[in-house]
């Protein structure tokens, strides 16, 4: 499923990024890979999410949102 479509408080699993290379190399840089974990802090209905990434928050817009898929994460 999309990143977008993860409710507040979730964990996902970076399942695929369906992006253009270079979006893709400055997400990587930041740690959202395959396999990432991922906490959702906050959402707006298409627009703006508030993720937990390897320690660190970071706001994305829903057209990248809409572009991660993730799977939900059963262990965190």
């Amino acid at each position: 499923m999309p990143l977008s479509m993860c409710r507040v408080g979730s964990t996902v699993v970076v399942k695929e990024l369906v992006i253009d290379e270079a979006l893709s190399k400055r997400l990587y840089s930041m740690g959202l890979i395959k396999g990432a974990y991922i906490k959702i802090i906050s959402a707006e209905h298409q627009g703006p999410m508030t993720i937990e990434l390897l320690g660190s928050q970071l706001a994305l817009g829903y057209e990248i949102t809409s572009q991660v898929q993730v799977v939900t994460s059963k262990y965190h």
